[in-house]
């Protein structure tokens, strides 16, 4: 393990410098920072924002004490196990390919990046790059990263989290889902029709 308990940590600080970076770019290009986080919806939309950020601190606080006192987790009983290594190098490479997801995702976005939903804004309906194959190649980033950080860090808080994660993110795309059937109406629902929502051809408008 201690060959890739720094990982997750690792993995969670550039996840978080990748935000920050599409955050300033769109700040340089358009004059806003595109985070909408507590600022619009109603209360269960708040309250989702709020267990993401939850979600966030207690990734950071595990991946922690992973980096820094291994052995205070309850690891060593999978770590014994024969299938660690190919668990360990999956994670990692769950981790890799979230990022790479995640990059091109937000720079598909151009404009319209934001975290959160911003009610009243059309900046255009994206369905180019990895739009063409996913409504929401972001969250499938997030949920692809939290498989591999949790491969790496197989503990209960782990599977707990990433359970809540996906709970979570099925009910921030019916949202979104939602405002932007309101914002662009017919345009979106032909797009949803023919696109999965999270992997190619699985969750296509006509089958919800």
């Amino acid at each position: 393990m201690q060959a890739y308990s720094a990982l997750p940590l690792v993995g969670l600080i550039l996840l978080v410098a990748i935000v920050f970076w599409r955050r300033w770019l769109r700040q340089r290009r358009t004059g806003a920072s595109g985070i909408w986080l507590f600022r619009s919806g109603g209360a269960g939309l708040k309250l989702r924002d709020g267990a993401a950020v939850a979600l966030m601190v207690l990734a950071f606080a595990q991946a922690v004490v992973a980096a820094g006192w291994p052995q205070a987790l309850p690891l060593s009983q999978a770590d014994r196990d024969t299938a660690a290594p190919l668990r360990h190098v999956t994670g990692a490479v769950l981790l890799f390919v979230a990022f790479g997801l995640l990059v091109i995702a937000q720079l598909n976005l151009g404009a319209s990046w934001r975290v959160g939903i911003e009610e009243g804004a059309r900046p255009g309906l994206i369905s180019g790059g990895l739009y063409r194959y996913s409504r929401n190649p972001i969250f499938l980033a997030l949920l692809v990263f939290l498989a591999g950080y949790t491969l790496l860090l197989p503990t209960l808080l782990s599977a707990l989290m990433l359970a809540g994660a996906y709970v979570g993110v099925r009910q921030q795309i019916a949202a979104e889902e939602d405002y932007l059937s309101r914002t662009y109406g017919a345009e979106y629902r032909e797009y949803a029709r023919s696109v999965g929502r999270l992997v190619p051809g699985i969750g296509k408008m006509d089958h919800q």
